[in-house]
This record gives structure tokens, sequence and C-alpha cells, in this order.
């Protein structure tokens, strides 16, 4: 949806301004126009807030509103060029927390695009001062991470918990932040983040994304490709004997492993 309305109203909006203007301004209108498409976009999802704000977390349309948001973000903002290897690994159903590497502030749109079934995520606290996203992912569920304050990291640890056994999935980059930007090896994770799969006993999806990240240093001029790996999932059977330090250092290989 988001692709649609943005590529008809960026041809729209061209139209109009070399009819009412002149067509040797091309160039600039091609600019603005983009701007504008982008901004309608926006404009459109700023108007289904009431909608998402009712419908359940898990309602099939947020899912399309959200995977086809990613597509939009992936294709014309962030000039992304991905290729996916493994979706058949993800599980259509049942308890399901998918950890992925951090190598981008894009990374969570690029794995979005190909989920089929309701998901959430754990963003950082300081996510929720963007008034748009912010409403945006209260309605699907998500959790913030709050570093500075452990009881309310507690809460919401236990909340998400409580969330995936609802077999809700849950996307996790348990680097904590962006790691290794040149480097696609996966050397450190966090053994906490890997309590919400364990206490729900969950199955775990490893995720690896390879690839540039100098998204800002390419775009426009340049498309950044990037590879988003899939990797056979994890049952709890497989890991509930193992701590969370473990279970960390077993994502790890199997990330690396490739």
């Amino acid at each position: 949806m988001a692709t649609i309305i943005f590529l008809l109203t960026f041809i729209l909006y061209n139209v109009i301004l070399v009819i009412l203007t002149s067509f040797w301004l091309l160039p600039l209108w091609l600019l603005i126009s983009y701007l504008l498409a982008f901004i309608t976009v926006l404009l459109i999802y700023y108007l289904h807030i009431p909608l998402v704000v009712v419908l359940k977390p898990t309602h099939r349309y947020k899912t399309y509103l959200l995977k086809s948001m990613s597509v939009f973000l992936n294709r014309f903002i962030f000039g992304l060029d991905i290729t996916y290897d493994g979706i058949e690994n993800i599980p259509k159903d049942g308890r399901l927390v998918a950890y992925a590497n951090h190598k981008s502030y894009s990374d969570a749109f690029s794995v979005l695009q190909i989920f089929n079934r309701a998901i959430t995520f754990t963003p950082k606290s300081s996510v929720s001062r963007l008034p748009l996203v912010s409403v945006y992912l209260k309605s699907y569920g998500a959790f913030y991470i709050d570093r500075k304050n452990v009881r309310d990291t507690a809460k919401s640890l236990h909340k998400a918990i409580e969330t995936v056994k609802s077999e809700m999935a849950m996307l996790i980059f348990p680097q904590g932040s962006v790691k290794q930007r040149e480097d696609d090896s996966v050397n450190l994770m966090k053994p906490g983040s890997f309590k919400i799969a364990l206490k729900a006993e969950a199955t775990i999806l490893p995720i690896k994304i390879t690839g540039s990240d100098r998204i800002r240093d390419r775009f426009p001029f340049k498309r950044t490709k990037r590879k988003v790996q899939i990797l056979s999932p994890i049952p709890f059977d497989e890991y509930k004997m193992l701590n969370t330090i473990e279970i960390a250092d077993l994502v790890m290989k199997r990330m690396n492993s490739i």
C-alpha cells in the first residue's frame, strides 16, 4: 500500500508541477515531488492511527501495514536492494523470538519486510519520544528498553515473556546497539536478551544480516546491497538445559557458521 501511494502521488505531483510551471524545471520538480510523496505516505499512515489503536496487535491488517511500510522504506528511502535466504524457515505459528545481528538502524525494516505473521519489537526508550512512531509501536505491543531504569526494564521483560507466550512473534537485536559495521561476523551478544525466549519456552529464530551499512554515504546516487539470511529455527527442547550465556554462544555460532 505505501509503495503504491508513493508512486502514484509522485507521478501526480510531477504532472501538476510541470503543467503549472515549466517542463525545463523537471529536475527540481522530481526532487520536490519525491519529498511530497513521502510526506503523503506519512500522512496516510497518520490518518490510520485511530484504527491501529483500536485493532489488536495481532490483527492481519496491522501486519500488512507494517510490512507495506517496511517495503517502502527499504526501497525508496533507505535505497536498499535486499536478497533473502531461508524465508521458509520462519514458523507460521507458535511461540517465536527472532534474534538478529545489528549492523544498521534500518535492520528492523529489512527483517519485517518478509514477516507474514504478527510481530512486535523491543526498541530503545528514546524511540518513545517520536510522536507518530511511538503511537504505532505502542499499538503493536512494543516493549521499550531503558537500560538506565532497571525496574521498568524488568516490567517490560515480564510483559514481553507473556506476549511471546500468547504466540505473537518478537524481534530482538541482542547486541543492543549497532556493532562492527565493517565486519559481518558476530562476536558479542547480551545474554540477558535471551531470557525472553527461555522463560517463554519459545523457538529461537536466528537471523543474520550482511552487506554494506553505509546508507547515508551512498543514498540517493548509489543503492546499498544487503543480504538477510533466516537460519534454521532452534526449538526450545534444543536449548532448555542451557543458561542464557550458553544460548547466546549457541546463536552466535549458528550465525558465524554461514
